[in-house]
């Protein structure tokens, strides 16, 4: 269940960063697709057992590590007929600080810009 674009509050960015999904239950590494200051998507070859909340360690190259609480509102299988199955799963963050909200929005930003500019020139 993928949420319509015209319902987020954040414009998104595609951006690949080592993710660990951590919850009571297990432990999950994946990569990020996409990221917002409120959430993330990640593909990851095992779906988190749990549907409530968990802990996500997002690795960002050249940059502390981002450590938020989150919830996951959707998972999905991707690419179902190439191989081994991968799996999407949206997380909204439910707890991010100021300052790793601020990096995201930031981030997302730099990337627009640099779109637009592309775009103009």
């Amino acid at each position: 269940m993928a949420i319509p674009q015209g319902r987020r509050q954040y414009s998104r960015t595609s951006v690949k960063w080592p993710v660990t999904l951590l919850t009571s239950q297990d432990k999950t590494e994946g990569e990020t697709e996409n990221v917002s200051p409120t959430g993330v998507f990640i593909s990851c070859t095992v779906v988190p057992l749990s549907e409530g909340s968990l802990r996500l360690v997002i690795k960002v190259p050249g940059h502390q590590p981002i450590n938020v609480a989150g919830k996951v509102v959707w998972s999905k299988v991707l690419n179902p007929n190439k191989g081994a199955p991968s799996f999407g799963v949206g997380v909204q963050f439910t707890k991010i600080s100021e300052n790793d909200s601020h990096f995201l929005r930031e981030v997302i930003l730099k990337r627009y810009g640099k779109m637009i500019n592309r775009l103009i020139a």
